[in-house]
């Protein structure tokens, strides 16, 4: 478990839950973009006891306000954890949000990691680009088909790839995008 998560971990509770929580798992989560953290629920049942986990989104420890933002997760997963631990429904009810406020703790992650473009198709048509994240299938573009097929799939306006881009493109590009 790593000590900076635990430190945190431990500092929140004796702030704000009077020490009533004991240390779930802790730990960093390198695939964790779009969310600073998740909670785990852990397991009840008597015959298989899996500890609750709060995983952290790595990149954070890169931010500039790192600790903060660190901080501000940690403490925001924990209140799912302080509700799981009290059998309420741990989303963001009401209650979550009350305990929220008055925490001083963000509902969004306030710095998600973009994720980059990888291709440019082109309709050959009108030669409109399509940004992609993936390879994509056959695909037809919908403004040409619906102005020259009546809104069915045409042949003549399938997409083509365009370009591959290279990482830092694709980052600029979403950037720009605002995703």
């Amino acid at each position: 478990m790593p000590p900076e998560l635990l430190n945190l971990f431990h500092e929140i509770n004796r702030e704000h839950f009077d020490q009533f929580l004991d240390p779930p798992e802790l730990r960093w989560n390198p695939r964790l973009r779009a969310s600073a953290g998740r909670f785990i629920p852990g397991s009840r049942k008597f015959w298989q006891v899996l500890k609750p986990t709060i995983e952290v989104a790595s990149y954070l420890r890169e931010k500039e306000n790192a600790l903060e933002l660190i901080k501000d997760t940690v403490a925001h997963e924990m209140i799912h954890y302080w509700l799981w631990t009290r059998r309420k429904p741990y989303g963001h009810t009401p209650e979550f949000w009350e305990k929220m406020t008055q925490m001083g703790v963000s509902r969004y992650n306030r710095h998600p990691m973009p994720r980059p473009y990888k291709y440019i198709y082109r309709c050959q048509s009108c030669t409109k680009d399509f940004l992609s994240r993936k390879k994509l299938g056959v695909l037809a573009c919908a403004d040409c088909c619906k102005k020259h097929a009546r809104g069915q799939f045409d042949a003549r306006f399938v997409l083509i790839m365009h370009k591959k881009l290279d990482r830092t493109e694709g980052l600029e590009l979403s950037a720009q995008k605002g995703r």
